[in-house]
């Protein structure tokens, strides 16, 4: 036999000493745990009864729970799942809200305090749902509803999908996928404070922010009112079909669900169109009103500026009905720009073919849908130069040639600015259509009308030469005896010569020439 340890004597003896204290104490505990327990089996019921009559009434809703538990050791909490709420009882829509489990944490008082207060609540696979709305174009909240009878200090959703129902049955919801969205002091009549993470589709990337939200509008949901901050970094615009670069944004919003102001500005550097792949910085700085039943974004103003050129617009972003994507139709306005800074967007080339100072008035209109942006980008407008330059030495080459003969002035170098280019324009499935095309150097003006393919960069235009001297002082020798003997065929009115030319083949190159077919067609 082991010899027995003064330990284990000691052990022993207090056992002996103290055996009925103890069994007294662990019956006491055994007896308390039951009492416990059997409260807490009580309490459940009770609990469940508060639960659901306080979301009856806060949120107007029929309240459906699949389960419900509440321990009150080692501290006070209650956990349940299968949680739905039907706004007004309604059954023709999906519930405004969607629980799949959750759990709450309450101080030793809190469950039984009133208002009862919790310290925690977590939500697991929360779906909200915000049925169409009895008014349109409701801007104000309803008023503040603060007879909360359960307050929350914090309330946690890991993972969280907003979504809400537009009037119109054909169109789709506008959905928001919501990440680590927390809410403090759940119950106030001046709303609550939140902080979210918000992923956004196109252009793809993680929008955070932090604002306040509520009271909430029980009667109307989609009017309660919202107010906040966000930042949107590292937005990949390769997302979007045709163009790229990273964008970043930040901005403040306010208003109600239904209907956001937004003010915010936009920076990306590296900017791009894929049909150039030339990427140019761009910022902008926005005003815009935003329709949260359809995500129809209606914007106010916009300036932006590409490089060192202003550009003003306005316009609407709105779902498109039957077509996947969003339609714009903008107004867009240049006032004194730099025509460099536009075309390093189009033209493939590092040096752009032409530069001057310029004035643009057009319509902008990007159909949705998933093809290239060049491809579906329509537009229509009018534009004028100033002070413009082909940097082509080929091309200005000729343009000063063609000054030159025009004056019949055949030994001075003329000014090689081109003066009041102007036209107007319009752009189809990536084809620059322009007429009345007209520009003047010193002695000549020049009116064409044809087409620039951007794909392939290529040039097709027609038009005619108006020269101010004569076929004959444009040449010597017998040349110019010859320009005498043809001169009816190109007599001008009012004096000097009208050429009929073709302007042709690749931007980088383009042939310049005389349009022999129209000028031997009598009243071509």
């Amino acid at each position: 036999m082991a010899p027995v340890t003064v330990g284990s004597n000691r052990f022993i003896g207090f056992v002996q000493r103290h055996g009925r204290a103890l069994f007294i104490v662990c019956a006491l505990l055994l007896i308390a745990t039951v009492v416990l327990l059997s409260y807490a089996t009580r309490l459940s019921p009770s609990v469940r009864d508060r639960a659901v009559e306080e979301l009856s009434s806060r949120f107007q809703s029929d309240v459906e729970m699949d389960w419900l538990q509440v321990a009150v050791f080692p501290r006070p909490a209650v956990a349940g799942g299968g949680l739905r709420l039907r706004h007004n009882g309604r059954t023709d829509v999906p519930p405004l809200i969607t629980i799949g489990s959750y759990s709450a944490s309450a101080g030793f008082f809190g469950l039984f305090s009133s208002p009862p207060r919790l310290r925690t609540v977590e939500l697991d696979r929360l779906e909200i749902r915000i049925p169409p709305g009895g008014v349109r174009g409701a801007a104000e909240p309803l008023g503040n509803e603060s007879n909360a009878r359960v307050m929350i200090d914090k309330l946690t959703a890991r993972e969280a999908r907003l979504e809400i129902i537009p009037r119109d049955k054909g169109k789709l919801p506008r959905v928001f996928e919501i990440h680590n969205l927390v809410i403090g002091g759940l119950g106030h009549s001046d709303g609550s404070p939140f902080h979210a993470v918000v992923t956004n589709p196109t252009p793809r990337g993680e929008i955070t922010t932090q604002g306040n939200l509520g009271p909430w509008q029980k009667a109307e949901p989609r009017r309660t009112p919202v107010r906040g901050t966000y930042v949107f970094n590292d937005a990949n615009l390769d997302t979007i079909k045709g163009i790229g670069g990273v964008l970043s944004s930040t901005g403040a919003y306010s208003g109600v669900l239904e209907k956001i102001e937004v003010k915010g500005e936009t920076d990306t550097p590296d900017f791009s169109i894929d049909i150039a792949n030339q990427p140019v910085p761009l910022k902008t700085r926005f005003h815009a009103i935003v329709d949260g039943t359809n995500g129809d974004t209606f914007l106010e103003q916009v300036e932006a500026r590409l490089m060192e050129t202003v550009i003003l617009a306005k316009g609407a972003v709105v779902r498109a009905e039957d077509v996947k994507g969003r339609k714009t139709t903008l107004d867009v306005k240049i006032e004194n720009g730099r025509i460099e800074d536009v075309l390093k967007l189009a033209v493939k080339s590092k040096t752009t073919p032409m530069t001057g100072r310029m004035r643009l008035d057009t319509s902008f209109l990007l159909p949705a849908g998933d093809r290239d942006v060049i491809e579906k980008l329509q537009l229509d407008g009018t534009f004028r130069l100033d002070r413009a330059r082909f940097t082509s030495v080929n091309v200005q080459k000729q343009i000063n040639e063609l000054s030159r003969r025009g004056r019949g002035d055949l030994d001075n170098e003329p000014s090689s600015v081109v003066s009041n280019l102007s036209g107007r324009f319009t752009l189809r499935n990536g084809t620059l259509r322009l007429s009345r095309l007209t520009f003047g150097v010193p002695g000549a003006v020049v009116q064409l009308a044809g087409t620039f393919d951007l794909q392939q960069e290529m040039l097709d235009f027609k038009g005619d030469v108006l020269l101010d001297a004569s076929l004959a002082e444009m040449t010597t020798g017998f040349k110019s005896l010859v320009a005498r003997m043809a001169q009816p065929l190109f007599r001008r009115k009012g004096g000097g010569s009208k050429l009929p030319i073709r302007v042709e083949g690749p931007l980088a190159k383009p042939k310049f020439g005389l349009d022999v077919k129209r000028a031997l067609t009598p009243g071509d």
